[in-house]
């Protein structure tokens, strides 16, 4: 049968051959069309997980460039000053020597700092207090009050709500690693 085939013949059987490739290959490239269109749908939902996490780093890098604790601008004691200044309560208080306690094992290390009233005369407000509190928390994440003590003003002439306070201010940062 094939040899009495002529030229004519043998381009229209390649032809053939090439025409049921071609419709063979079309059908397998919508298949993994088909399989690619089912995946995008986990593609997309992926894709704005990690700009949700990415955005989530974003802001607390940002965070931290604003905290001047937690970027390394400032240090406890010096920023314990200032926000004994920003607060209005101003500079009152002895700030004890710091004692570090170090947990190894969750990798972190407490330093506290337990501050005093300076001159027996110095006494504040709860609402003085309550600002300067505010200001020590509310300016780092790394700084906390752990014990507040409170003491009625002995001085005369003090006011019902004149209060000595003995604070103790917490700085957790992460242990250093070599």
């Amino acid at each position: 049968m094939f040899s009495q085939w002529d030229f004519e013949r043998s381009v229209l059987a390649f032809m053939l051959v090439l025409i049921l490739g071609g419709g063979g290959y079309i059908l397998w490239q919508r298949s993994v069309a088909d399989e690619l269109r089912t995946g995008l749908g986990t593609s997309e939902r992926q894709l704005t997980e990690i700009g949700e996490l990415a955005q989530d780093v974003i802001d607390l890098q940002t965070e931290m460039a604003n905290d001047v604790m937690a970027s390394g601008r400032l240090g406890a004691f010096a920023y314990i000053e200032k926000q004994e200044v920003d607060s209005r309560i101003g500079k009152k208080f002895n700030i004890a020597p710091p004692t570090p306690e170090e947990y190894p094992s969750e990798g972190y290390e407490d330093t506290r700092f337990v501050l005093s009233v300076a001159l027996p005369d110095y006494d504040f407000t709860r609402q003085e207090i309550a600002n300067f509190l505010l200001f020590i928390e509310g300016n780092s994440a790394r700084m906390r009050v752990t014990r507040i003590r409170l003491d009625l003003s002995p001085r005369k002439g003090a006011g019902a709500d004149m209060w000595k306070p003995t604070l103790t201010i917490t700085d957790r940062h992460p242990i250093a690693t070599s």
